[in-house]
């Protein structure tokens, strides 16, 4: 994978589950990992959400294989430009880890 082609800061954050004073649960999320990534965007859609429109991108991120993006999972999400995309699949393509790519979406895909 190139280097330049990897041009963008990504955030990945993993869920963290806490419990409530009434018992209940709260899903918090950590920065857990930035990276450089090289984010590709496939397909983009709007959806009418009760009077406003709703978009939705989905692409995919490619990032270089390492033990600490080999941890990533998919209830995991990303942070790309400041948006929250919500990982939908983690390919690696060689099955040497040397590179993933990661299927994104951000907003409800029509």
């Amino acid at each position: 994978m190139q280097a330049g082609k990897l041009n963008k800061r990504v955030t990945f954050q993993a869920p963290m589950h806490t419990d409530t004073a009434s018992g209940g649960q709260t899903e918090l999320w950590g920065n857990d990992l930035t990276v450089w990534g090289g984010f590709r965007p496939d397909r983009a859609g709007e959806k009418d959400g009760g009077g406003r429109f709703e978009a939705s991108v989905t692409g995919v991120l490619r990032v270089r294989g390492s033990s600490a993006t080999m941890a990533i999972g998919e209830d995991w999400r990303v942070l790309i430009d400041g948006q929250i995309y919500s990982i939908g699949g983690i390919i690696n393509p060689d099955q040497r880890g040397r590179e993933l790519q990661i299927t994104v979406t951000r907003g409800e895909l029509i």
